[in-house]
């Protein structure tokens, strides 16, 4: 599968408050050291309007394609690795810019360093 950083792909996430588990999307945020493990680093994306310190909205300037959903958000706090074959698809053929990333990236430090 040719996934880089910022492709924005679809896993299952075992969510602690539900109980089945459910598709989302997530952000790819690891380099290419990581995916030659045939594994990724990710951060679960919703469309919840949820706003606390482990939001991270994404805006359609940040995309290079257009969501079609009103509001999309990364969850900082729900970060994992994602084995290459548990992938579901990259249904939304978007990617996040790199800029964007960066940023995203240093939001996840700042808040697991802040506590």
């Amino acid at each position: 599968m040719a996934l880089g950083r910022g492709d924005i792909i679809e896993v299952y996430f075992q969510l602690p408050y539900s109980k089945e588990t459910k598709t989302h999307p997530a952000i790819i945020i690891s380099n290419n050291d990581v995916h030659d493990e045939e594994m990724y680093i990710c951060v679960m994306m919703t469309s919840s309007k949820t706003k606390d310190l482990f939001t991270f909205e994404i805006s359609n300037e940040m995309l290079n394609k257009p969501s079609t959903k009103d509001f999309s958000q990364a969850r900082c706090h729900i970060v994992t690795y994602v084995l290459e074959k548990h992938i579901l698809t990259n249904a939304n053929k978007s990617t996040l810019k790199p800029n964007a990333v960066d940023r995203l990236v240093t939001h996840i430090n700042q808040i697991s360093l802040s506590q």
